[in-house]
């Protein structure tokens, strides 16, 4: 059995395009890992006072 963490979320064109799929979502283009298994997950946006993160839901650890 496999344990992966979340993958990272992040704005912007990744250092290694060529690594990914490149799809758009809802009129947002998205680069896709490759290697990222076929689940339904959630970019969402999660705030903290000020600081703001996109973050994954949905991925299990396990």
């Amino acid at each position: 059995m496999d344990l992966r963490e979340s993958p990272a979320v992040r704005l912007g064109q990744p250092r290694n395009p060529e690594n990914y799929n490149l799809e758009e979502i809802r009129g947002i283009m998205v680069y896709i890992p490759h290697e990222l298994p076929n689940i339904p997950l959630t970019i969402a946006l999660s705030s903290f006072f000020w600081f703001k993160r996109l973050v994954i839901e949905g991925w299990q650890l396990a």
